[in-house]
């Protein structure tokens, strides 16, 4: 099936894609269409303009800067997967990006089209969950920031307003002592996932866990923090005990829903086992050699 005739529009620069989003009525925005593409060929979206945002050469980069790792809103799924410098220092993204769809997919889907989506299955909301990211929006008005935890609202819907548009997401740069993960059940290859969840730790000079994020994908009606977890964590030094009562809280925490892949009390199980081993492989690479118990 094709799409539906719709108006084109192709602006070059963000004022041009702001004043577009601004003057047009209820425009909807492209840019790698890993969800919108699907959903126009079969008809399940049926826009009467769309504003493509990809000959927008100043939203293509993926670089570290004052203090972030920034991601411009043409900013690949591929582009984070092939790069030297997530697989060095950001081990949630390294993580996350291979098991995002599949390689065609992940060639033309971008991160912060993924975010702006808000599906609550999507990976990369609860990895910026774990690392306290945020979100640039660029408006009639300028721009601003929006951290995570104050975008998502419901499924699909976000604290963005009609007429703005993310140009970037970012989070920020590693500290010395830092690690994170990155854990997702899926039924096969390319599926959205059934649970996740992103873990991020910070250690002291003593060893003991200064900061703790825990984003989870897929249990809740949007990407969710577990913070009765985080601050389980926090000040204590990093262990499988630990790592099991934080998996609980995490799993308390969760709500899931019972579908065709499994019931409720399964996928809270799923998340207190990911929750501990994204916690243990964080606490590897944040230097920590101690053995994780096997749940």
């Amino acid at each position: 099936m094709k799409a539906a005739p719709f108006e084109h529009h192709e602006p070059t620069s963000v004022s041009q894609a702001v004043s577009l989003i601004e003057s047009l009525d209820e425009p909807t925005i492209l840019a790698g269409g890993q969800s919108l593409v699907p959903m126009l060929r079969f008809r399940l979206a049926r826009p009467d303009t769309v504003v493509d945002i990809n000959g927008i050469d100043e939203l293509d980069y993926l670089r570290e800067e004052d203090g972030y790792l920034k991601m411009g809103a043409l900013a690949r799924h591929a582009d984070v997967e092939d790069d030297e410098l997530i697989e060095e220092k950001y081990g949630s993204f390294a993580d996350a990006a291979p098991l995002v769809a599949d390689p065609q997919i992940r060639n033309r889907g971008t991160i912060v089209g993924s975010i702006a989506q808000a599906d609550p299955k999507g990976d990369w909301g609860s990895i910026l969950i774990a690392h306290d990211g945020e979100v640039v929006a660029a408006g009639p008005d300028g721009e601003r920031t929006i951290p995570i935890d104050e975008l998502f609202l419901l499924p699909y819907d976000t604290s963005l307003g009609e007429d703005e548009l993310i140009t970037e997401a970012r989070v920020p740069t590693p500290e010395e002592r830092e690690g994170s993960a990155y854990h997702k059940l899926k039924r096969k290859t390319g599926d959205y996932a059934m649970a996740g969840v992103a873990a991020r730790l910070i250690l002291d000079e003593d060893g003991r866990i200064e900061t703790a994020g825990i984003g989870m994908t897929a249990v809740d009606i949007t990407n969710a923090r577990a913070a009765d977890a985080e601050e389980r964590l926090e000040g204590e030094r990093p262990g499988a005990d630990l790592f099991k009562s934080a998996g609980e809280l995490a799993a308390e925490q969760s709500n899931p829903e019972s579908d065709e892949h499994g019931d409720a009390s399964y996928k809270e199980r799923m998340v207190e086992v990911l929750t501990q081993r994204a916690l243990g492989d964080a606490a590897e690479r944040a230097g920590v050699t101690k053995r994780r118990a096997t749940p």
